[in-house]
């Protein structure tokens, strides 16, 4: 296993890093990388920033906004969360569904967690739970020819700062049946009978995941970084990407789908036609909405059009495996 430990807690410089892993196929699969934000508001890529985030208290309090790749929700991070990102060749897992990826990327620390007696399970469409707590939240990206997998781990973060900085969808509490992002989510740290510190802890979630490998460390050349330099530039630093993705509709509408998320739809129409169309949400596929808001522009703005070109797309990878026409169109009319 190929393993790189950041030594940088800004997280445009550890999303472009994590870019560059998944997309450098000179560096062998699978690859082990771990990382730490700072005072760091994450956005999932499908999501509106300026719903999900305060977005001027932030700005106030000098707090990083960032988006990444894969979908589901927006977090905070400080020094007492650990990013761990996994990337596995697509080939040697083609024929594992969606939720088999996760479960499989994630039992080392499944079974480390138990391994300190803690009541760890696999649950929900992304999370790892201890007791009904959230102590971890996960995502995914399928490129052409690797399979990005990463996610948080909750050690001992500030929970004041996620009713703080994170505005809470009332249709997205109603569906967990908590009443806040804080009630339903724990630090591993106060579950643990041992105290010990993060640098101890990052250090045996990298000997879980290592264990029975051949461990090589990456040192990234000159070249890599300034690959990487570029993206953290003209990609993670760039308001476009960022704030820009976000527009003002004429038409909104939005909801729960169990097994999927919560979607919501904007849409401008002009002379009876789709002119302009945007998907936000927690949603989890392994891709971007971006090819069916382009396929879906210019089409006529009935039931019967929309359904035609709904139905030469692969909803499943941009939304969930749980996902219908059906859930599509009712957003949409």
């Amino acid at each position: 296993m190929n393993l790189l430990v950041s030594n940088s807690f800004d997280p445009k410089i550890n999303l472009a890093i994590e870019e560059y892993l998944t997309n450098n196929l000179n560096i062998k699969a699978p690859i082990l990388f771990i990382w730490q934000n700072d005072n760091t508001i994450v956005v999932g890529r499908n999501q509106n920033t300026l719903q999900e985030v305060n977005y001027d208290l932030a700005q106030r309090n000098f707090v990083n906004v960032v988006r990444r790749n894969t979908g589901g929700g927006t977090v905070f991070q400080d020094l007492g969360n650990l990013c761990f990102s996994i990337i596995v060749d697509k080939q040697e897992n083609n024929n594992a569904s969606f939720n088999e990826i996760f479960e499989k990327v994630l039992s080392p620390i499944v079974n480390y967690l138990k391994s300190k007696n803690l009541n760890a399970v696999f649950t929900g469409r992304n999370d790892i739970e201890i007791d009904g707590l959230k102590v971890s939240g996960n995502a995914q990206l399928q490129t052409k020819d690797r399979i990005l997998e990463h996610g948080t781990l909750l050690f001992d973060i500030d929970m004041s700062k996620l009713s703080q900085y994170l505005t809470v969808n009332e249709i997205k509490m109603k569906s967990k049946k908590v009443s806040s992002v804080v009630s339903r989510v724990g630090n591993i740290k106060q579950m643990l009978a041992e105290d010990i510190n993060m640098e101890q802890f990052k250090q045996e979630i990298i000997n879980f995941y290592t264990k029975g490998s051949n461990v090589n460390f990456i040192n990234l050349t000159i070249d890599d970084w300034n690959v990487i330099n570029d993206s953290v530039t003209n990609k993670y630093s760039n308001w476009d990407w960022t704030i820009g993705k976000n527009a003002s509709f004429d038409f909104k509408n939005g909801n729960y789908i169990p097994g999927v998320g919560y979607i919501e739809v904007n849409l401008k129409t002009n002379k009876g036609k789709i002119e302009e169309i945007k998907f936000y949400g927690d949603f989890l596929g392994s891709k971007g909405t971006e090819e069916i808001e382009k396929k879906l522009t210019k089409t006529v703005y009935d039931s019967a059009s929309v359904k035609k070109v709904l139905e030469s797309l692969d909803l499943k990878t941009v939304f969930a495996d749980a996902i219908t026409i059906e859930n599509i169109l009712n957003l949409i009319f």
